[in-house]
């Protein structure tokens, strides 16, 4: 199981907003937000997000 590329993708329950990283800011929409669809590195929803996908795994496969 590769649990780093699972922690940091792991699906998001509450819709996030970040604002553009500097180096991808499109010309004449810098005022714009990115929703984010998957977690990210450094993000303080990533913990509970893989959280809640592994303990639903094993509730699924009857894991004690």
């Amino acid at each position: 199981m590769d649990v780093k590329s699972a922690f940091l993708n792991g699906v998001l329950e509450e819709e996030i907003y970040i604002e553009q990283p500097p180096e991808y800011v499109k010309i004449r929409e810098e005022t714009k937000v990115l929703k984010l669809k998957k977690a990210l590195y450094k993000l303080k929803e990533a913990p509970r997000a893989w959280n809640t996908l592994i303990d639903t795994y094993f509730k699924e496969n009857r894991f004690k």
